[in-house]
């Protein structure tokens, strides 16, 4: 089975803890003429002092989710039990495109 996100040419995100390897040509390739650059050793990022500080419901007890129904569905979705209605996102995106559109 293809992965219509990944075989469209959009990026692929990383799931937590898995590494993907850079891919080679595109936009950066076609461009340039070479290949993308790795990222390099340099690379700094830092937060400003109101993203590092959290509010006090998010510091005391995390994100506000409930991590046991995340944790069932990400086990039906391994199993493939997960329900989707594809017409319903359909439905959804057309009417964002729709919106968009103007």
């Amino acid at each position: 089975m293809v992965d219509p996100i990944t075989a469209s040419g959009r990026p692929r995100i990383a799931r937590p803890g898995e590494d993907i390897a850079p891919a080679t040509g595109g936009a950066a390739q076609v461009a340039s003429g070479k290949a993308a650059a790795t990222k390099s050793s340099a690379d700094v990022v830092s937060l400003s002092q109101t993203a590092q500080s959290l509010p006090p419901e998010l510091s005391e007890s995390g994100p506000p989710m409930d991590l046991e129904i995340v944790k069932r569905i990400k086990e039906a979705i391994a199993e493939g039990k997960y329900p989707i209605d594809l017409e319903a996102i359909t439905d959804s995106l057309f009417q964002d495109f729709l919106e968009l559109r103007g």
